[in-house]
């Protein structure tokens, strides 16, 4: 059964909801048989290309003043600690396209998840060089990319046109934001939900696809 996630590095429910479904996934019976799969979707084209501090990006973004943008991400660093996540409020925003571009080649070399996952929490983990090349390279050599691929990638516009159309596909299936998760090709899921939704939708799918 196949498992569709689109995600994107800045946001925080994406973070989460991977985490959750990781072990919804670990402890299902049908585990084994679950093909993984992870699309890109940049919530904000417009982010800026340098790194500013999230709660000013915030702000901005939402028209919110810091304090409140602050308490926001308070209560999604308790919320990140309950997953036993890491997660820094006063941390570097930017703009992701560079990072999910890397993700499409990940997928060539099966780590597309994994890879994804290393970028987010050195961006959540509050590393102030997350956005950096010698961080993406760093991370993507680890999982076995060789370094060299990755700053061919980073050089130019390479997978610019997959991250596009991973999102048109999203909007097509009525996805307004992330995460997304399609189970078995039919069963949607907006946003993060719990690890025992999760579970419960993975078991339904599942059902409906060998029924």
């Amino acid at each position: 059964m196949t498992v569709d996630v689109w995600a994107d590095m800045l946001c925080p429910w994406c973070y989460l909801g991977e985490q959750r479904l990781d072990t919804a996934i670990a402890s299902s019976p049908h585990a084994a048989n679950i093909d993984l799969r992870v699309h890109s979707f940049q919530l904000d084209p417009d982010a800026p290309t340098t790194t500013v501090p999230t709660l000013e990006y915030l702000a901005g973004k939402y028209g919110a003043s810091q304090e409140q943008a602050r308490t926001m991400e308070e209560n999604m660093a308790r919320q990140a600690a309950a997953e036993g996540l890491p997660y820094v409020v006063d941390r570097p925003a930017g703009n992701t396209l560079d990072l999910l571009r890397l993700v499409h080649l990940g997928a060539e070399h099966e780590v597309a998840w994994k890879y994804l996952q290393a970028m987010q929490a050195e961006v959540f983990g509050g590393n102030a060089d997350a956005f950096e090349h010698t961080t993406l390279v760093r991370l993507g050599e680890r999982l076995g990319i060789p370094g060299e691929q990755i700053r061919e990638v980073l050089a130019g516009d390479r997978y610019a046109d997959r991250v596009r159309a991973d999102q048109d596909q999203a909007v097509r299936l009525g996805a307004r934001g992330v995460p997304f998760t399609v189970l078995g090709g039919r069963l949607g899921i907006p946003g993060a939900v719990s690890v025992e939704q999760y579970t419960n939708a993975i078991n339904q799918a599942w059902e409906q696809i060998n029924d």
